[in-house]
């Protein structure tokens, strides 16, 4: 990912590794393979980083979804993050009929974790509604990955947003940007 999603090949894979292509195919007989290997490997960073970040948050329902939603939003303003998704999107793009398959299967560890944490702060929601609002807040929380940094270049601007981000995450966990609809 350092060098870009152009240069993602098993060959490239191989020599930064210090392996012989055959042993990289060994393991991973095809492209695709290893991509859903490094978003696996990725999920688990995420999972292990989410545990440390629960396990440091107060015992309170509401304080633990805010150091979660606090977690993913102070992530997604890290230019190493922006590159990493960025690169990965468009890497997905490269694998055309398995790109909306892999990135529907790394969505969904984020979309459960986001379910987890919602049914939480939540207890009484049901688990349609549940997965509704962890996955407008997973698109919100992805988008910023993009939109962000387009948004202002004032620090002060940025957090503002980040400050409303976090209100409208919460709103969205809880349901109450949706009280006025109707089913």
């Amino acid at each position: 990912m350092n060098k870009g999603y152009a240069q993602f090949s098993m060959r490239n894979v191989a020599a930064e590794a210090g392996m012989r292509l055959a042993n990289v195919q060994y393991y991973f007989p095809t492209r695709s393979d290893l991509v859903r290997a490094l978003m696996q490997d990725t999920q688990q960073q995420y999972l292990a980083a989410y545990r440390e970040c629960l396990l440091k948050a107060p015992p309170d329902r509401h304080e633990r979804f805010k150091a979660f939603l606090e977690f993913n939003l102070c992530d997604v303003a890290n230019p190493e993050t922006r590159r990493f998704f960025t690169q990965l999107w468009a890497l997905l793009d490269t694998l055309e009929a398995e790109a909306g398959q892999l990135l529907n299967e790394f969505y969904e560890m984020d979309i459960e974790a986001l379910s987890e944490r919602i049914a939480e702060l939540d207890p009484n929601c049901a688990a349609a509604e549940v997965r509704r609002r962890a996955t407008l807040l997973a698109a919100m929380i992805e988008g910023l990955v993009i939109v962000r940094g387009a948004h202002s270049a004032s620090p002060a601007e940025i957090k503002r947003l980040t400050a409303h981000a976090r209100t409208v995450g919460m709103q969205i966990a809880l349901g109450r940007l949706l009280e006025s609809e109707t089913d």
